[in-house]
């Protein structure tokens, strides 16, 4: 049985490169399309401080900053202080029933 044939075979390494500058080209044009759909300078003028929140984010993320340490404590912080209110109406909501189904028990 003859080995297989990979359609990688017989190209030279010009051909990655020219892939990588087109894949770049295309990447850039994306950029662009979205910078002009976004229009981010009115964004900035109406709304400073979620853009500039929104590019810290970004840029803390496409830095490395997703998977460390500090961001599984403030992860960890935020989820408390997120679920505590949860916690505390659920669990005043079924109290509230309990004692509703208690009250119609004893009539």
């Amino acid at each position: 049985m003859p080995p297989e044939f990979s359609p990688y075979q017989d190209r030279t390494m010009e051909q990655p490169e020219r892939h990588l500058l087109d894949l770049l080209a295309e990447l850039g044009e994306t950029a662009v399309e979205l910078y002009e759909r976004i229009d981010l300078r009115r964004e900035m003028e109406e709304h400073p401080y979620r853009t500039l929140a929104i590019a810290a984010g970004l840029g803390y993320v496409l830095g490395g900053g997703l998977f460390t340490g500090f961001t599984r404590r403030m992860v960890g912080i935020g989820a408390r202080i997120l679920l505590l209110p949860l916690a505390q109406a659920t669990l005043g909501q079924m109290i509230s029933e309990l004692e509703a189904d208690l009250q119609e028990g004893d009539h």
